[in-house]
C-alpha cells in the first residue's frame, strides 16, 4: 500500500483544491473542538448526530485506504478525531445530568421523609397535650369531652 500526497490520477488543480479542503477541514472543527474543552459543554449535539459521522467517517477512511488517498484519509481522521473527542464530553455531560437527577429526586424524598415524620412528631404531640387535658378534667368532664368529640 502506497499513500502519496499528490495523487497522479487527478490533475495538479484538483490535489491543490483536496489540500485547501483539508485545511478547512482540520480549521472548522478546531473552534468547536476548542469551544467544547472551554466550555465542558456538549448540550447543543445530538448523540445520534455524532454517531453517525464517526460511522460515515469510518467508511470514508477505509475507501481511503482502498484507493491510497493520504488526502481523503487525513480529512477523515481529523473529523474522527474531533468527533470522538466530542463524544466525550457528550458522555461525561450526560453522566452529569444523570447524577444532577439523582441527587434532586433524593433531596426530594429526604424532603417528604422530612415533612412526613413532622407531621407524626405533630400528630404526637397533639396526642400528649389532650392526654394531659383529659388527666387534669374531673370524670364528669371527661365524659363530657369524648361525647363532644365523638359527635
Amino acid at each position: 500500500m502506497k499513500f502519496e500526497i499528490l495523487d497522479d490520477k487527478v490533475s495538479l488543480t484538483t490535489n491543490i483544491f483536496l489540500i485547501v479542503a483539508n485545511i478547512i477541514n482540520l480549521t472548522y472543527n478546531i473552534p468547536q473542538v476548542w469551544k467544547t474543552f472551554k466550555t465542558k459543554s456538549t448540550g447543543d449535539f445530538s448523540e445520534t448526530f455524532l454517531v453517525m459521522r464517526i460511522l460515515g467517517n469510518t467508511i470514508w477512511i477505509g475507501y481511503a485506504i482502498e484507493i491510497n488517498s493520504m488526502l481523503m484519509l487525513i480529512n477523515n481522521l481529523v473529523v474522527i478525531f474531533s468527533t470522538i473527542f466530542l463524544g466525550y464530553y457528550k458522555v461525561l455531560e450526560i453522566i452529569r445530568k444523570r447524577k444532577t437527577k439523582t441527587k434532586r429526586e433524593l433531596t426530594f424524598d429526604n424532603s417528604q421523609t422530612n415533612h412526613e415524620i413532622e407531621n407524626e412528631i405533630e400528630n404526637e404531640i397533639e396526642n400528649e397535650n389532650d392526654i394531659n387535658y383529659l388527666k387534669g378534667l374531673s370524670e364528669k368532664d371527661k365524659l363530657l369531652t369524648e361525647i363532644t368529640v365523638s359527635l
